[in-house]
């Protein structure tokens, strides 16, 4: 079932991304290229749209509920069907907020549809305002926000909650699960700059900035990667034992969904491997170039929503820079073995001391 999940996930998003990227080459078949285009824009104007119903619907549930509902009399209800009340109640309270933010992703998913708009932003970042394949990278990149407001209108404390009740995970199962879906992120970056549609394969890896991984590509990625974590690493621990910036919600979370591949030496090698593979080939490889180091690091780190916004998320952004300079420096390969590197120095500590 999880197996199925991701790929739902993931196949809508590579497929308007293909569409887009066929909308792009057929620039001179004018009315080809319309066509495609106008069926991308509309895709993502009805996404948009459904959001902004469903915003709408929860600000005035959550409305209706703090003005009608009788939370004593709905807490024996919850109750009786195995819900934890205080969390219902709570989370119904929030609802006019989340729902009133994704009002506000969705208004500014629509107006990013809107091509004066578009031209404005190529004013500041590297993206062409014509191009449906940028069009459609914006408009994930507000997906990002999405997804981030969502996690914390429902609140890591519940996630976390949500998340020590489920079965454990065998590590062999979190492997397969990690490698899928940075497999598809993979396959969503390739796609994205133009695979199978308007690049050859060669072009394509260029335009990521993938080379044949050389010394100089290992040795820099490796050793800035192990660098990087003997810098941040006792700073960690220093605020660990302060307990700055320390969230018991994020610990139990990141542990159940990490925890099981420390337990063996290929799931400390799938945690640095597989999500360098798939971060770096969207991120440093395919969004960096358009959007800029500092723009990329931005959502690179609130894509790890995991850690909602604290201090992780601003330490996941310092590795993004880090990353994003590799990738401007050198190339993609480079940052990859950054990434990776870094990543299974991490699960070296975690499975020496599991």
């Amino acid at each position: 079932m999880a197996y199925f999940s991701i790929i739902s996930l993931f196949f809508p998003l590579i497929l308007l991304l293909w569409l887009a990227n066929v909308a792009d080459k057929r620039r001179t078949a004018t009315s080809a290229r319309r066509d495609v285009a106008i069926l991308v824009y509309s895709l993502l104007g009805l996404a948009w749209l459904t959001l902004l119903v469903g915003g709408a619907f929860a600000v005035l549930l959550g409305i209706a509920y703090a003005r009608y509902a009788d939370a004593t009399a709905l807490s024996a209800r919850y109750v009786a069907q195995g819900l934890d009340p205080e969390f219902v109640i709570q989370f119904m309270q929030s609802l006019p907020r989340l729902g009133g933010g994704l009002l506000v992703l969705a208004l500014a998913g629509l107006v990013l549809l809107l091509s004066p708009v578009r031209r404005l932003i190529a004013r500041l970042i590297p993206i062409s305002a014509g191009s449906v394949t940028q069009a459609v990278a914006l408009a994930y990149g507000v997906l990002i926000l999405v997804n981030l407001w969502l996690v914390m209108g429902v609140g890591l404390e519940n996630i976390a909650g949500a998340a020590e009740a489920a079965p454990d995970a065998s590590s062999g199962q979190m492997m397969a699960l990690l490698w899928l879906q940075n497999l598809l992120m993979a396959l969503m970056a390739l796609t994205g700059v133009g695979w199978l549609s308007r690049r050859r394969w060669r072009d394509v890896l260029l335009r990521l900035g993938v080379t044949r991984p050389g010394w100089r590509e290992v040795g820099v990625g490796v050793g800035l990667g192990v660098g990087i974590f003997l810098l941040l690493f006792p700073l960690s621990l220093l605020l660990e034992k302060t307990g700055v910036g320390v969230d018991p919600n994020i610990e139990a979370l990141t542990e159940k969904l990490f925890g099981p591949l420390m337990t063996s030496l290929p799931g400390v090698i799938t945690l640095g491997a597989a999500a360098a593979l798939g971060e770096e080939l969207i991120y440093r490889g395919a969004l960096q170039p358009r959007f800029g180091l500092w723009l990329t690091a931005i959502l690179f780190a609130l894509t790890h929503n995991q850690y909602g916004v604290s201090l992780s998320t601003a330490v996941v952004f310092l590795l993004g820079l880090a990353l994003g300079w590799t990738r401007w420096r050198y190339n993609t390969t480079a940052s990859f073995f950054l990434h990776a590197a870094y990543n299974i120095a991490i699960g070296s500590v975690g499975f020496l001391f599991h």
